[in-house]
This record gives C-alpha cells, sequence and structure tokens, in this order.
C-alpha cells in the first residue's frame, strides 16, 4: 500500500507543479485579458517537462528503498505509468477548474492568434478562410467539457509516456548489476 500512495504523491505533486506553471505562465502572458501566445507553448511544456521529472524520482525512490535498488525496465516503465497517469489527470481536472475562470477567452484568443499568423506569413485569402473554418469548428467543439478533456489530457500525456521510458531505461538494474543512476 505504502508503494501506491508513493506513485500518487508523485504524480499529484508533478500535477501541482504543472498547475504552479498555469500560474506563472499567466502571470507573465497574461496581460490585460490578452494572451501571448508566442512563448506561452514553450513555456508550458517546459513546465510540463519540470513536473514529469517527477517520474524519474518516484520510480528511482521506489527502486531504491522498496526493492533494494532492483528494478525491471517493464517495472520501471509500469510505475513511471502510474505517475503519468496521476499527473495527467490532475492537468486535466485543473484545466477544467483553471480554463473557466481564468481564461475563459482562451479559445478565442487562440483562434484570433492562430488567423493573424496566416496573415502573417502571407498566406492566401483562401487559406485563410478555410483556417477560419477550421478554428470557429475548434472552438466550438472545444467548449463542450466531453471534448475537452480529452484533448488537454493528450497535451501531456504522451510526453509523460517519453518520459517514463526513458527514466525505465535509465533506473533499470538488474540484481548483481553495479551501476545505478
Amino acid at each position: 500500500m505504502k508503494t501506491k500512495i508513493n506513485f500518487i504523491y508523485y504524480g499529484l505533486l508533478s500535477g501541482l507543479i504543472i498547475i504552479v506553471g498555469w500560474i506563472i505562465w499567466h502571470l507573465i502572458y497574461v496581460k490585460d485579458s490578452q494572451i501571448n501566445f508566442n512563448r506561452g507553448e514553450f513555456l508550458g511544456y517546459t513546465f510540463m517537462i519540470i513536473a514529469l521529472s517527477m517520474v524519474f524520482f518516484g520510480v528511482k525512490t521506489y527502486r531504491d528503498k522498496s526493492l533494494n535498488g532492483i528494478i525491471s525496465f517493464r517495472d520501471a516503465f509500469l510505475n513511471g505509468l502510474i505517475i503519468v497517469l496521476v499527473a495527467s489527470v490532475v492537468y486535466v481536472v485543473g484545466w477544467e477548474v483553471y480554463y473557466p475562470n481564468f481564461l475563459s477567452d482562451f479559445g478565442n484568443q487562440y483562434q484570433e492568434f492562430t488567423i493573424a499568423q496566416y496573415e502573417n506569413e502571407g498566406r492566401s485569402a483562401q487559406e485563410i478562410d478555410q483556417k477560419k473554418a477550421e478554428m470557429a469548428e475548434w472552438l466550438e467543439r472545444y467548449q463542450n467539457p466531453l471534448v475537452r478533456m480529452p484533448l488537454t489530457f493528450m497535451e501531456i500525456f504522451p510526453v509523460g509516456l517519453i518520459i517514463a521510458v526513458f527514466s525505465a531505461l535509465i533506473l533499470k538494474k538488474k540484481p548483481g548489476n553495479r551501476e545505478t543512476a
């Protein structure tokens, strides 16, 4: 039972780091209710990677304290996956609270930003009109939480999956192997 609590702890910690990242992102990139998307995505993914580093620390702690320093790739990956799943759920729930309360105009602003990028790139009127139609359709779907929640989950989960694989590769250790991360 203690092991499961550790994975939940590291998953929750990872999710909370991301929420702190949103607050910092909000303070830096949201001015007068206008979002600056130019660097916001970079900062967002940077916080995701920092937060998901808890996968490495959670698996390492489990390996060192519960398994006497020995863990297979499979077990390291599966335990990292648990942390990623918990962090991803926290991320989705956090966004469902954050979005309507602090960024309710996010979708409209993202739509305007994307169209402005197309215009600044010198795209044809036909391409711009097509993008406007795509973005209007996206915005309509994004208003539905049953659509938004899986999209939000898929922002973080693949990043976490990659980190879980790398963590398992680094942390795996067979009996008799002296090398450890």
